[in-house]
């Protein structure tokens, strides 16, 4: 008669499931700017870091390599007042010169070129 085992307590090997890590708004404080330049950080991260000593902040970015770059901002309180003046307050546009414009002053240089030429021809 054949032995039949119905109390088998078979689980599947555990295999854990890796989820990457969701890169959080990180800020830390450093004493001044040499704490800033030698803060560690992994390639490919962002890190605000605030001057425990002055009104400062710097922004750390790293690239693919490790290698970092560091902004350095001033901090300085304003009112509600000022807050809502800098935002209503128009940022200033960048005009860029037309094809038009190129052209009309190639055209004015090329003048200005056979002007000189002429001048010269004249005075030998």
């Amino acid at each position: 008669m054949p032995n039949y085992n119905f109390n088998n307590n078979y689980q599947p090997p555990y295999t854990p499931t890796y989820y990457p890590k969701a890169q959080a708004n990180q800020y830390y404080f450093v004493n001044g700017i040499e704490g800033a330049k030698s803060f560690q950080m992994s390639p490919n991260q962002n890190v605000l870091l605030m001057d425990s000593d002055n009104p400062i902040c710097y922004m750390k970015v790293s690239n693919n390599v490790g290698q970092s770059n560091i902004r350095y901002f001033k901090i300085e309180e304003i009112d509600e007042n000022k807050t809502k003046e800098i935002i209503s307050t128009p940022h200033p546009t960048i005009e860029y010169a037309l094809k038009s414009d190129i052209e009309n002053i190639n055209n004015r240089l090329e003048e200005l070129t056979n002007l000189i030429k002429g001048s010269a021809k004249g005075e030998q």
